[in-house]
């Protein structure tokens, strides 16, 4: 091991500018592959619940934007009358800060907090995912009060929140009964409070539903008699508003099926019940929609990793031939004392492997400065993109070794077969 390092100071420039090259690759492949981990530990929290559950939504809209269309009570208490439904719950979600009007999008990266309004009279449970684990408190349940709110782990951190503790939600005061451990999935992000309260932030920040909030009020004190004296367009406007209940306002419906009932079959018997009313997204299509999209996140950002990583290894390439070239006549010497072929391979194989594994560990190092710096400053706004955990940074320096010694491996065969004639004529 001390010639191997011997060698390798003999050449310092031409050392450095390898390692250089394996420590640029290791970089990139470590920051882009502590993306994918904290992607896919996201991914795979959420893939856990959707998969555990039937997800129903209105017509009109599409999975995780209800883009103002809803489910009316009525249809949700048909469908929990549907053979193999266990139970139904409404839910009603939106972003825990009012969006700007002039920043729509909150310019901001990574999940941002949101609402999200629980059914508590429903007996719905996940499949996958019935409890949460809490770090204080208890999770909402029937009976507790209508301003009753749990929140999320990164939720209670932003904002110095902890249980009995009072919270502003877009003007209005909760009292914070529960804060979830954390998961480093979505419920980090989330404040779960009863659905009514979440309805009435809904219509409060939503000018259409609170008109329509107005006019049906309206509507309902006004007489019969009165009704029919209007002309017919006004009276069908009014007619329209008067049916209209708080109820009705659930943007998507969470389904849960009966012991021994196949969930595909159950969420089939909705969709032909229903089809002119909802959308039906089955556990199995859910699920085969997040793995295709994460398959693709993962090809693009491993994939740019992977270049640099090529390019580190040409470079161990390169160094090791024109070591080798220029070390002819050592390898000549070793041969002519008895130095066997497999000696000669292992020898220059292993100096590559050597230059993979401090480029990696320096790159490894650097990658890991970089990540714990950024997550830092972007803990406060939830936005933290890297995960990192030992098993991967293990992984990372393993793969650096294995990358030097794959690159060296074609020049330490060519070294070791050199004849011992030719190596020591070499001068």
């Amino acid at each position: 091991m001390m010639e191997i390092f011997r060698n390798m100071l003999r050449r310092k420039g031409r050392t450095i500018l390898t390692i250089t090259g394996i420590t640029v690759g290791i970089f990139a492949f470590t920051v882009m592959g502590s993306m994918a981990l904290r992607f896919n530990k996201i991914i795979g929290g959420g893939k856990r619940y959707i998969t555990g559950q039937i997800t129903v939504i209105p017509k009109g809209s599409s999975f995780g934007d209800s883009a103002g269309a809803f489910l009316p009570l009525d249809t949700i208490n048909k469908i929990a009358k549907v053979d193999g439904v266990q139970a139904v719950a409404g839910g009603v979600s939106l972003p825990l800060v009012e969006p700007d009007p002039n920043n729509p999008t909150g310019g901001g990266i990574g999940q941002q907090a949101s609402i999200q309004g629980m059914d508590l009279e429903s007996a719905y449970k996940n499949r996958n995912w019935t409890t949460m684990q809490m770090k204080e408190g208890h999770m909402l349940e029937k009976g507790d009060a209508a301003n009753a709110v749990a929140i999320g782990y990164t939720v209670a951190a932003d904002q110095k929140l902890k249980v009995n503790d009072t919270m502003k939600i877009r003007g209005k005061d909760f009292t914070v009964i529960g804060v979830l451990d954390q998961t480093l999935t979505g419920p980090d992000q989330y404040v779960f409070m009863p659905i009514a309260a979440a309805r009435q932030l809904l219509i409060d920040s939503t000018p259409f539903l609170k008109s329509l909030v107005e006019q049906s009020t309206a509507a309902a004190n006004i007489s019969a008699a009165d009704l029919a004296k209007l002309p017919a367009a006004t009276r069908t406007q009014l007619l329209q508003a008067k049916a209209f209940k708080v109820e009705d306002l659930s943007q998507e419906a969470a389904v849960s099926w009966k012991d021994g009932q196949d969930s595909e079959t159950v969420a089939n018997r909705i969709k032909d019940q229903f089809k002119n009313d909802v959308i039906v997204l089955s556990p199995t299509k859910l699920g085969e929609q997040i793995d295709n999209a994460s398959a693709i996140f993962n090809a693009i950002i491993l994939g740019s990793a992977v270049i640099a990583l090529i390019v580190g290894g040409f470079s161990i390439i390169n160094t090791m031939i024109m070591s080798i070239s220029e070390r002819k006549r050592e390898i000549g010497i070793k041969k002519a004392i008895g130095a066997s072929n497999r000696s000669i391979a292992w020898d220059y194989t292993l100096e590559a492997g050597v230059i993979g594994i401090v480029g990696g560990l320096v790159g490894l190092g650097i990658g890991v400065v970089a990540i714990l710096f950024i997550n830092h400053k972007t803990a406060a706004s939830g936005a933290e993109i890297f995960l990192l955990n030992p098993t991967f940074m293990i992984g990372v320096v393993a793969f650096s070794f294995v990358l030097g010694v794959l690159a060296g491996l074609i020049p330490a065969l060519r070294a070791s077969r050199m004849k011992v004639v030719d190596a020591i004529r070499e001068l």
